[in-house]
């Protein structure tokens, strides 16, 4: 047993006594800040040329809840271009009745301003929503502003809704939404 020590403690200190000759002889002075390298989670999305999809999770004032995934192209100067679907649900205000389930199928524009960590953008989404409860289709349109932290996107706007086929026919929807988005 004291051979196995005494053989790993040399081989351990001639390793050490080597790695510290190579840093006296290579090293030199640098700034903290070159030695962090930024990593793909600490960069803005929107300044990366490249196919992008995400994720988010929305809720509006008027009790509905979606989750949507868009897929499309980031053209490397903060502009995005894509399409998505998701699937959503609308609860009455006496949360009494059956919910109204959604299908929204859109395209999604998106404007970042800065190439920084924490960027503000500008975003819209529009589209159709199947109404697969009562048998309609609505138009909407999401305008929002909002801020992407690295990978994450923060964000509230306003949600127009106007249904044109089936159920809800003619009638306007008004909503203040508020998103939570992750970027692949």
């Amino acid at each position: 047993m004291k051979r196995v020590f005494t053989l790993l403690s040399a081989v351990l200190l001639s390793s050490a006594a080597l790695s510290a000759q190579e840093m006296t002889e290579t090293q030199t002075v640098h700034h903290i800040s070159d030695k962090i390298k930024p990593t793909t989670y600490m960069t803005n999305m929107g300044y990366k040329r490249a196919y992008r999809a995400d994720i988010e999770l929305g809720a509006s004032l008027d009790r509905k809840f979606d989750i949507t995934t868009s897929h499309g192209f980031s053209f490397g100067n903060g502009l995005y271009v894509g399409g998505g679907v998701g699937f959503g649900a609308e609860f009455t205000p006496n949360l009494k009745a059956e919910p109204t389930y959604l299908v929204p199928v859109f395209a999604d524009i998106k404007y970042s301003f800065m190439k920084s960590l924490a960027a503000p953008f500008v975003s819209m989404k529009g589209g159709a929503s199947a109404d697969i409860t009562n048998s309609g289709i609505r138009t909407f349109a999401n305008p929002a502003v909002g801020v992407d932290i690295a990978r994450f996107s923060i964000k509230v706007g306003y949600e127009y809704q106007l249904g044109f086929w089936g159920a809800g026919k003619g009638e306007h929807f008004h909503s203040v939404k508020f998103g939570l988005g992750y970027t692949f």
